[in-house]
C-alpha cells in the first residue's frame, strides 16, 4: 500500500480475508492487470520567491530532486488531483504556469494579467481558481484545456478557498477601506455573498464537510472561524503571533496553522475551538501542505530557507530539508488508496462503513487502542447507561482514553491496559478520542437512540 487509509486499519482484520482471496485471484491474472497507484514516493513542489524557482522534493527521501525555472515571483502553486500537473502563478510575469510532474518541466503559460496572487483548486481538480490581484477579478482555468472560462470581479483577491462540492469559492478581497470574503458561485461565475471585515485577510481553507471556513487577518493572533450555512463569524481560536495559513487534515477532525511569529506549528481542535498541540518549525512559516493519509505536515518556513516536515501522531518534526531561498507555497502530489483495474471491473480497497457495536446489554466492554485507532470505535447504549471498558494499548506508543464532557482523560501506556467508566448520552453523540493522536482520526463515539457515526452521515 503507498498509503495508510485509517479507516482501513479499522477494519483490516475484516478485510483481511477478502483481500488474501483477491490477490489469489488477481495472481493467475497478472497480464491484464493494471495497478492504478503509483509505486514512486509523492513529490512536493515548493515555490521559491527568491529564486524565481520551484524547488521537487522527494518525499520518501526529503531530498530535492531539482529546481524548475519559474518567471518572476512565483506565488501560487496547486496540485492536480491526479497528481499530473501543478500550477504555478507568477506575480511579476502576469502568467501561471504549467508543469508536467512527469517530467518536472514548464509545459504550458497561461496569460492572467498583472500580479496574480494565491491559488485554489477544486477537490475533483477540473478548475483552478486563480486570485488576479492587479486585475481585480477571480479567474477560473480548465484544468482539461488549461484556459481562462471564467471571470468574476472581486476587488484586489489576495488568497481563496474552493467548497468540497466544487460550486462555491471564497476570496479574500484586500481592497484598501473594504476588505472582505468575498464569495462565489463557480458554476454561474457571479458574486453571490461578501462578508465585510475590519482587517486584511491573509489565508483560507473550507473544512472536508464545507460547514465551516477558516481565515486569518492580518494584525489578529487568532484564526477565524465563519459558519458557511449563515456566512457570519462564529468564533475564533486563539494561536501564536501572526497566524498565515489555516489548514484542516483530510479527515476534517483537526485543523493546523502556522503561526508566524514564534515559528510554530499550531494543531487546533475544531470542537472546542482550541490549540490542543504547537510544534516548533523553522523562522517565519508560510503554508502547510499535508500528506493524503493525513499523518505528515509540510511547512514551508521562508525565513530560514527550508521546509519542516512534522509527523503529526508524535507532534515532532521528523526532518528539515533546505530547499532554496523564501519558500513559500507548497503542494504534495495526492495518493489514492489502493485501486487495481482488471478488464473493466475495479477493486477498490476503500473505507468501509462504519461498524456499530450493540453494547445496550451489556455491563462490561473490551476495547483495543492499536496504532491510531479504537477497535470497536462505535458503541450504541441506552440514555444514562454506564458500561465499563477495560482498554488495552495492543502499540507501542503512549494512548489516551478522553473525553472532556465526562471529565475522562486517562493515558494508557504502551502494551498496557486501563479500565474506565463511561456513561452515554442522554441522546445524540459523545465522541471519545486519543488526545495525542485524534489529528490521525483515533477516535470514536458513544451513541443512544437513532443517532449514526459522524463519518457515516
Amino acid at each position: 500500500m503507498t498509503t495508510h487509509n485509517i479507516q482501513i486499519r479499522k477494519g483490516f482484520r475484516c478485510l483481511g480475508a477478502l483481500l488474501g482471496v483477491t490477490l489469489l485471484a488477481l495472481a493467475a491474472c497478472t497480464q491484464m492487470m493494471s495497478p492504478a497507484a503509483p509505486t514512486q514516493p509523492a513529490k512536493a513542489y515548493i515555490g521559491l520567491f527568491k529564486d524565481n524557482a520551484v524547488a521537487v522534493v522527494d518525499t520518501g527521501t526529503n531530498r530535492v530532486l531539482r529546481t524548475i525555472p519559474i518567471p518572476s515571483g512565483p506565488h501560487g502553486l496547486v496540485v492536480t488531483r491526479d497528481g499530473r500537473k501543478v500550477y504555478v502563478s507568477s506575480d511579476g510575469a502576469s502568467t501561471v504556469s504549467v508543469i508536467d510532474t512527469a517530467t518536472d518541466r514548464v509545459v504550458g503559460s497561461i496569460e492572467v494579467g498583472p500580479t496574480p496572487h494565491g491559488l485554489a483548486i477544486a477537490p475533483d481538480g477540473s478548475k483552478v481558481l486563480v486570485s488576479g490581484f492587479g486585475a481585480n477579478q477571480s479567474m477560473i482555468i480548465d484544468t482539461a484545456t488549461d484556459r481562462i472560462v471564467g471571470r468574476v470581479p472581486v476587488a484586489q483577491p489576495h488568497n481563496s478557498a474552493i467548497s468540497p462540492d466544487g460550486r462555491t469559492a471564497y476570496v479574500g478581497s484586500q481592497q484598501q477601506g473594504a476588505t472582505a470574503l468575498v464569495i462565489l458561485d463557480l458554476v454561474n461565475k457571479i458574486e453571490i455573498g461578501r462578508v465585510p471585515l475590519d482587517k486584511t485577510p491573509r489565508a483560507l481553507d473550507v473544512s472536508p464537510d464545507g460547514k465551516l471556513l477558516y481565515f486569518t487577518v492580518a494584525g489578529a493572533d487568532a484564526v477565524q472561524v465563519l459558519d458557511t450555512a449563515t456566512k457570519r463569524v462564529a468564533g475564533e481560536i486563539p494561536v501564536g503571533a501572526s497566524p498565515h495559513y489555516p489548514l484542516f487534515t483530510p479527515n476534517g477532525k483537526s485543523g493546523l496553522v502556522v503561526s508566524q511569529g514564534p515559528g510554530h506549528l499550531e494543531i487546533l481542535n475544531p470542537s472546542n475551538k482550541t490549540v490542543s498541540a504547537s510544534v516548533t518549525v523553522g523562522k517565519l512559516p508560510h503554508w502547510i501542505a499535508i500528506s493524503t493519509d493525513g499523518r505528515t505536515a509540510y511547512v514551508t518556513d521562508e525565513g530560514s530557507n527550508d521546509v519542516s516536515v512534522v509527523d503529526l501522531g508524535s507532534q515532532k518534526v521528523t526532518a528539515t530539508i533546505p530547499v532554496g531561498n523564501t519558500p513559500r507555497k507548497i503542494a504534495v502530489q495526492p495518493r489514492p488508496t489502493v485501486s487495481i483495474s482488471l478488464n473493466h471491473f475495479v477493486i477498490a480497497l476503500a473505507a468501509e462503513q462504519p461498524k456499530v457495536k450493540d453494547a445496550t446489554r451489556l455491563a462490561e466492554l473490551h476495547l483495543v487502542a492499536d496504532e491510531y485507532y479504537f477497535e470497536p470505535a462505535f458503541l450504541r447504549g441506552t440514555p444514562g447507561q454506564k458500561l465499563k471498558l477495560e482498554i488495552e494499548n495492543e502499540s507501542a506508543t503512549l494512548h489516551s482514553f478522553t473525553i472532556p464532557e465526562q471529565n475522562l482523560d486517562m493515558n494508557i501506556p504502551p502494551k498496557g491496559k486501563v479500565v474506565v467508566e463511561v456513561t452515554f448520552p442522554p441522546s445524540g453523540m459523545v465522541r471519545f478520542f486519543c488526545k495525542f493522536h485524534a489529528a490521525l482520526g483515533m477516535d470514536g463515539e458513544l451513541l443512544t437512540g437513532d443517532a449514526n457515526p459522524r463519518s457515516a452521515e
